[in-house]
């Protein structure tokens, strides 16, 4: 009798643990696919604003993985920027991403990034905290927010 307990306690057990690491497996996923997101959005907005790509190809880039007024107002800022100087992105190094919300479809993560940038002045880096939203629809991830978190 006790031999049967102590089988459904480890049972029971396994099956918490397991349901655990899933359970963080599938936010690493997330996580890592924020991180992709956001890397291919500055490179396109990068290459948008430096002539390496044309407009066009930059808001079609911009479309596979934006939604809604991010999506608007990073194409009014590729119009509004285009043609003036602007500092270079040597690396953007994302030090953490955090999930702190989830309804429904809509996640929010918050986004500690170290960049170094290169400009009139010489290279600077510089640490900032953002706040990204994410919309899921069918296993498809899209941007539809991105601020600095405390301003």
């Amino acid at each position: 009798m006790e031999k049967r307990y102590i089988k459904w306690i480890l049972i029971t057990a396994a099956v918490c643990i397991i349901g655990l690491a899933l359970t963080g497996a599938a936010g690493t996923h997330e996580a890592r696919t924020v991180k992709k997101l956001l890397e291919k959005r500055s490179a396109v907005m990068e290459s948008v604003l430096f002539g390496e790509i044309t407009y066009e190809e930059g808001e079609k880039q911009l479309r596979q993985i934006e939604t809604g007024r991010l999506y608007t107002k990073d194409i009014s800022a590729l119009r509004e920027y285009e043609d003036t100087d602007l500092e270079r992105i040597r690396k953007m190094d994302i030090v953490s991403i955090e999930k702190k919300s989830r309804i429904y479809d809509r996640m929010t993560f918050c986004i500690k990034i170290d960049w170094t940038i290169a400009g009139m002045d010489g290279v600077e880096n510089i640490t900032r905290e953002y706040l990204a939203g994410v919309d899921v629809s069918n296993g498809d991830y899209r941007l539809i927010s991105f601020e600095i978190r405390g301003e």
